[in-house]
């Protein structure tokens, strides 16, 4: 689970921070960095495993120097720097089977990126600090703000590590090194050289073997999600060759994804697919089943759904809409992999009457570290953003951020755009769980805000109506 990024450096973000819950909401106009964050924290999973900078960076949305952010003068910066703090599962699996319990689950981890220009005069980048420090318990602002339950904590929160995982730092000949600290009593740490490396650290802690911590570091960023669901994707077949359990970001294995689950899932009183289907009862009216079958002819699994009005009709004739819930709750369901999901503007293909059993159907699904129940399943955490109106509305205020830009004045002269966020100013008038909302405890000082006191001190706040206007300016 993210609990807080900070960025500075890439694209339109400079000194950015926020406090990240697991249920947030993002407004915004068009260019006010809604997608801009989503790209920093695509980057940032890349970045944690691909084998290079540069191939982490080739997968970003933009070009190299579009990646950067620009000054006043016409210039771009040169350094890009990420902060991210998580809280990881209990416990993690290496590629080879091997699974170990994670002796200490908060960390923060910290990159600092640089452009260089080499002797052939084309631009190359290079790590040039590095660092994973655990957060301990008496600084652990994040479980005071969510108010986390004593079940929560017991499950999911360990505190045993006081040292830094990984720093750079100057050796005795004077060179900067990277080094990486052993868990335990196994020994001295290792040393990678610092002035010329152009991958992560991290990428290259490959099993549970010697740095655990580490690992489990580098597969909880893997893990971050950006849903680009694409409706004739999702409508298409399936096929027992396609590689890949978990849900594709255009969602093309959707059914291979649905059969998986009804098949790992499938118990005397029925299966998580079953689940799904009353979910997505709630938001689409008059559908009552899901089923994934094999088509003999050509060995291929399709979706179908059951209907009251048309009977059972093949997911190829099915809306944008319902295919978009069908795949983002499959997702939310599924019980193998569960993390950070990022998904741009809900309300597309739903009836406006029908969207608000949505946010609260998909705010139920994610982990809230408030309830008594949380520790019972994997982590899960949704990041949704908008840049409609319609969700000031559906949406409880306390979920809810507000993106927009200000003009920042260069130190060398000029200005340039660069992106902030805003929490709403005014309090919930509701508190929520998991079985629904519960009315008569609406005291502010039992609300879980989505940014922590900090955050609000720092971010001028705006009001729900302001935050209209903004977003019907666009």
């Amino acid at each position: 689970m993210l609990t807080r990024i900070e960025v500075d450096g890439f694209k339109s973000f400079a000194d950015f921070g926020l406090d990240i819950p697991p249920f947030l909401a993002i407004l915004g106009q068009n260019a006010s960095g809604k997608s801009n964050l989503f790209d920093a924290i695509q980057l940032l999973g890349r970045l944690a495993s691909s084998p290079s900078l540069y191939d982490a960076c080739t997968g970003a949305r933009g070009d190299l120097s579009e990646l950067f952010r620009w000054k006043g003068d016409g210039t771009a910066v040169n350094q890009m720097r990420f902060a991210v703090e998580v809280l990881l599962e209990p416990t993690v699996v290496d590629p080879f089977g091997r699974q170990v319990r994670v002796t200490h689950t908060r960390l923060r981890y910290e990159l600092e990126i640089e452009r260089r220009t080499v002797e052939d005069g084309s631009p190359r980048l290079f790590v040039v600090s590095e660092e994973a420090r655990p957060i301990r318990r008496k600084d652990d602002d994040w479980v005071r703000d969510q108010r986390v339950s004593r079940e929560f904590r017991d499950a999911n929160l360990a505190y045993r590590r006081t040292s830094a995982l990984l720093v750079t730092e100057t050796n005795s000949a004077g060179d900067a090194v990277f080094s990486i600290r052993q868990e335990g009593n196994q020994g001295r740490a290792r040393q990678l050289p610092a002035h010329a490396a152009e991958a992560t650290v991290l990428s290259s802690i490959t099993s549970t073997v010697e740095f655990p911590l580490l690992y489990a570091l580098r597969r909880e960023m893997e893990s971050w999600r950006f849903l680009q669901l694409d409706p004739v994707a999702l409508r298409s077949p399936s096929t027992p060759e396609q590689r890949g359990d978990q849900l594709e970001p255009a969602g093309g294995n959707l059914a291979k994804v649905l059969r998986r689950i009804e098949r790992e899932t499938t118990l005397d009183q029925g299966s998580v697919l079953d689940d799904i289907t009353v979910d997505l009862a709630r938001v689409v009216r008059g559908f009552s089943g899901v089923e994934v079958e094999e088509n003999p002819a050509t060995g291929q699994w399709e979706i179908h759904l059951d209907t009251s009005d048309e009977g059972r009709v093949s997911a190829r004739i099915a809306s944008d809409g319902t295919m978009r819930v069908l795949a983002l709750l499959a997702a939310l369901h599924d019980p193998k992999y569960r993390g950070l999901i990022c998904f741009e503007e809900p309300e597309n293909g739903i009836f406006p009457q029908r969207f608000r059993a949505l946010v609260e159907l998909l705010r139920n699904l994610v982990t809230h570290p408030v309830e008594a129940d949380a520790g019972e399943e994997p982590l899960a955490q949704l990041v949704l953003s908008s840049h409609s109106p319609l969700v000031l509305f559906v949406v409880d205020p306390s979920d809810i951020i507000v993106m927009d830009w200000v003009s920042r004045v260069e130190p060398g002269g000029g200005s340039s755009r660069v992106s902030r966020a805003r929490p709403l100013d005014e309090p919930s008038r509701v508190s929520r769980s998991r079985g629904g909302v519960r009315a008569g405890q609406a005291q502010l000082d039992l609300e879980v805000r989505a940014v922590s006191r900090h955050e609000r001190r720092a971010l001028p706040g705006i009001d729900r109506e302001h935050a209209r206007r903004l977003l019907e300016d666009d």
